[in-house]
């Protein structure tokens, strides 16, 4: 009798833990899919663009720590709005969260790239 009930009692968990990897593992699967979405990748885009077109802005008038700081605050609204498409998903929040600087990031890292390449370029320096 008590092998029967541990045996019961390990198989319930077995059962529930494949039942959280499958959580997991649907959970992975959409945020696979919106990230890869067009519509993510438009909203993705416009934001660089904005960021980007600040970018170059700012350095006319400003030095580049400057442009850099300012640039992605000029764009926030865009930013938001890349916000509110992760959160139409059924996410959690801290989900939209690590998507949401992932999406920063890597925008800033363009931005940077460009803003040094302006430099060079108003040096007379081919990058």
């Amino acid at each position: 009798m008590i092998k029967l009930s541990k045996l019961l009692l390990l198989c319930s968990a077995v059962t529930v833990f494949s039942g959280l990897n499958m959580a997991v593992a649907n959970e992975y699967s959409a945020i696979k899919k919106v990230s890869e979405s067009k519509e993510l990748e438009g909203l993705r885009d416009k934001y660089r663009e904005c960021v980007l077109a600040k970018g170059t802005l700012y350095l006319k008038v400003n030095d580049v720590n400057s442009a850099i700081a300012h640039a992605p605050i000029a764009c926030k609204r865009e930013l938001l709005s890349v916000r509110q498409f992760l959160l139409s998903g059924a996410f959690k929040v801290e989900v939209v969260d690590q998507l949401m600087d992932s999406v920063r990031e890597g925008v800033e890292i363009d931005l940077v790239n460009h803003v040094y390449a302006e430099v060079l370029k108003q040096k007379g320096i081919k990058p």
